[in-house]
């Protein structure tokens, strides 16, 4: 078999058994997760470390997204299926995949919400099945069609784009002008900083934002390693720990 129709195949098939609920909530935290996708892209392309890159840069980006009454506004699982193995087949670098997700991610949302629509008439007609004690009846409306819609809906756009989403990439990147891509590359770069940036304004924390300012700089301006950036952050920790307990302590005393 052809080695992109195997990777289309592998990518909707980890969507829609994570987005359609095939898999039940550990297929929708563990199987839809951006890393996930990003080690089972890899292994069949043949680079797990760029697929695992990739998949956690978008993982940080979608971070801090909440799903307001169910309803997200933009699916990570979607902008990972398809963006993932585009950038392996195509060369990206790990910045311009993540930039080029976010859009994906929103063409995901609404595809779910669409979802949503089209099975609220079998809610309907699962009630009726129920007051007649149609067992069979209430499996095909509660069960059954939502599978069947799924499907349609998350497996097919899945594969078409990552089966013929290589060609249209490449065709886009010898029009689209140098400096655009990398005002993309940039833009990739700091999306994972907002994601983060997002969760702590989320949990109430928004005094803890200029440290994400110092990880940036040091990682994507200084060009510091994850390593030597961890040492950073861990001394400023014990820094500030220290400086507040003698604090209290002279407050107190």
């Amino acid at each position: 078999m052809d080695h992109s129709i195997v990777m289309a195949v592998a990518m909707a098939l980890l969507y829609w058994l994570s987005r359609g609920m095939i898999g039940g909530y550990f297929a929708l935290f563990f199987i839809g997760n951006p890393i996930f996708i990003g080690i089972i892209s890899g292994l069949i392309y043949g680079d797990v470390t760029t697929g695992l890159m990739i998949g956690g840069g978008i993982a940080a980006v979608f971070a801090g997204i909440i799903a307001p009454g169910g309803n997200l506004p933009t699916d990570q699982g979607m902008a990972a299926a398809t963006m993932i193995p585009i950038a392996l087949n195509t060369g990206l670098s790990v910045e311009q995949a993540i930039a080029f997700a976010v859009p994906l991610g929103l063409l995901g949302a609404q595809l779910l919400n669409l979802r949503k629509i089209i099975n609220v008439p079998l809610v309907h007609k699962a009630d009726e099945y129920a007051e007649k004690a149609d067992t069979n009846g209430i499996a095909r409306a509660a069960i059954w069609y939502p599978v069947a819609t799924s499907f349609l809906l998350l497996f097919l756009p899945v594969f078409i784009v990552v089966l013929f989403g290589q060609d249209v990439m490449l065709n886009l990147l010898e029009i689209v002008p140098k400096w655009v891509m990398h005002g993309l590359e940039v833009a990739g770069g700091i999306l994972p900083a907002v994601g983060f940036a997002l969760i702590i304004n989320s949990i109430g924390k928004p005094r803890l934002i200029p440290y994400i300012i110092i990880g940036f700089v040091c990682v994507s301006v200084l060009g510091m390693n994850s390593l030597v950036t961890g040492i950073i952050a861990i001394s400023i920790a014990f820094i500030t720990v220290l400086n507040r307990r003698q604090l209290s302590e002279s407050i107190g005393g």
